[in-house]
């Protein structure tokens, strides 16, 4: 099968300047790149006027949970109709393989995050799970989330590992990255990886850097203060020392890093920005690979959990209503709030329990008003009817002057962060994460050539992604098409990017005219051996 793309304005995702050609793809790869090009293609689509560029990649996303899944579509659509292609999974500690099959902790993985009782099959390694997929809309490049291993062997605990436990952890995750894992992450302010010692977090990561690979870290602290460390304020603002911490295990590993989604949560925190690229900077200088993502939204998804502290999660529920406890509670998150300038208006539900609907899209403040409690007591309430697996969209993680900011940083990649949920509601950066960046690079004069690059050339070569993230003769032809003077979100209501026309994925047409054209198997689990 042959396609032709003509007189487009190609951004081959390279970072150099855009020229006119035409692309002619045959089957999944791109045959030729030339002006002029005469072949008798079964498709001949006019791109006169249109940027054609590399299918986009995002860097950060959790679609690994929805891969095994039946009639798995709805959960992919809205990332191909943004243009992206290929999905970087497996972040913020959590996949959906890697455990001891017949382990009684196996309903607990995930973390809170996603739901591993949804997937049927049996996934405890990674051929297994890549055996469960049985038809993929996007490229998924999948990570190995270490609280996989650790649930397996020991739930929730907050004890430190045994070494019999600690080395059959090891055992898995090195499994997992024999066969394909393209690097390992840790989700610090997730149970259980926040629990565990550097020494346990050290020893992981010298096997992912003994295999040549990546490690991602959601840092223990996305803020200036907060209930991570103890005393919750005073000192090195936490958001500095969770990169502290990263540059440690860097330092003594020699491991690839890169920084998770780099926010800053609360006003009081958006001071340490040039601190923390400086940083970031200084570390790439000396010599560390040491990247970093973010968001195109001033908001993140996350669980409702994440700003409780680690005493409080580990505590007995029938203890955490007591006295001293709840004192102690409500001062360290009282206190907390006051200092990083973050509130319980800041924490919109999006999902809390079957039965609990009428509660979505409250702020946390909002439903406290119409309990006649307190926002804690509020706060409170919704962990225990939500069992601890609320959701919720966080506000004031960035500026839109903080995000011009790191778009403009050479270590800062792309990505979503996002899911679509089966209930409740939804995260828009699902629709637009990709499409504002391009607004927003448009509304500031921040060159297209250079905003390509990072979602697809510059992504490809993080993620050891071979043949893709660039328009080039033999690679895979993994292709957006769009107009760069109306790329953006859409209306609210539609829940839609605009200014996106054709999306392949694999030389297979999946959007056209701006929407999914029902291919969804087009798609390939890259494993990285």
């Amino acid at each position: 099968m042959k396609t032709l793309l003509k007189s487009g304005k190609i951004v081959d995702g390279s970072g150099t300047e855009p020229y006119f050609a035409d692309i002619l793809i045959e089957d999944d790869r791109i045959k030729k790149i030339a002006p002029n090009i005469e072949d008798d293609a079964e498709r001949i689509i006019d791109c006169a006027g249109l940027v054609v560029s590399p299918g986009f990649i995002d860097m950060h996303s959790h679609n690994d949970w929805f891969a095994p899944r039946e009639n798995n579509h709805r959960f992919f659509v809205p990332f191909l109709e943004q243009g992206i292609t290929t999905q970087v999974t497996g972040n913020c500690c959590a996949c959906p393989f890697g455990y001891d099959r017949d382990s009684k902790y196996r309903d607990l993985i995930g973390s809170g995050i996603m739901d591993i009782t949804k997937i049927k099959e049996d996934t405890s390694t990674l051929p297994a799970f890549a055996a469960a997929i049985k038809n993929l809309p996007v490229n998924m490049v999948p990570l190995y989330g270490h609280e996989s291993a650790r649930i397996s062997v020991a739930g929730y605990d907050s004890r430190e590992l045994t070494e019999e436990e600690l080395k059959h952890t090891e055992e898995i995750l090195e499994q997992a990255l024999i066969d394909g894992a393209a690097g390992l992450s840790f989700g610090l302010m997730y149970e259980p990886d926040r629990y565990a010692p550097y020494e346990e977090l050290r020893r992981a990561a010298a096997i992912c850097a003994k295999h040549g690979k990546i490690l991602t870290i959601h840092g223990r602290a996305n803020s200036a203060v907060s209930t991570s460390y103890n005393p919750p304020v005073g000192g090195r603002a936490h958001n500095l020392r969770a990169i502290d911490e990263m540059e440690r295990l860097a330092r003594d590993t020699g491991v690839k890093l890169q920084h998770s989604h780099l926010i800053f949560v609360g006003k009081k925190s958006w001071k340490t920005v040039d601190e923390a690229i400086s940083i970031i900077k200084r570390l790439n200088d000396e010599g560390l690979d040491f990247k970093y993502d973010s968001y195109s939204l001033t908001f993140g998804a996350s669980v409702l959990t994440v700003v409780l502290p680690a005493w409080y999660l580990t505590l007995p529920k029938e203890k955490r209503n007591r006295g001293f406890a709840k004192l102690r509670l409500a001062f360290e998150i009282g206190l907390t709030k006051r200092v990083l300038g973050f509130n319980f208006n800041d924490i919109m539900m999006t999902w809390v329990a079957e039965g609990q609907e009428a509660l979505i899209g409250k702020t946390v403040a909002q439903l406290a008003k119409e309990w006649g409690v307190s926002d804690l007591d509020a706060y409170t309430r919704l962990v225990d009817l939500s069992e601890g697996r609320g959701l919720v969209l966080m506000h004031r993680y960035l500026t839109d002057e903080i995000i011009l900011r790191l778009m403009r940083d050479e270590n800062c990649y792309f990505m979503t962060d996002a899911w679509i949920e089966e209930q409740g509601m939804q995260n828009p950066s699902c629709f637009i994460g990709f499409p504002r960046f391009f607004m927003l690079a448009r509304e500031n004069n921040i060159p297209l050539k250079g905003i390509v690059h990072r979602m697809t050339g510059m992504a490809a070569e993080r993620f050891m992604i071979s043949e893709r993230g660039a328009l080039k003769e033999g690679y895979f032809a993994d292709i957006t098409v769009f107009d760069e003077k109306t790329i953006g979100p859409g209306s609210l209501d539609e829940s839609r990017p605009q200014g996106i026309s054709l999306v392949l994925v694999n030389g297979e047409i999946v959007v056209e005219n701006g929407k999914f054209t029902g291919k969804g198997d087009a798609g390939h689990l890259l494993l990285k051996k």
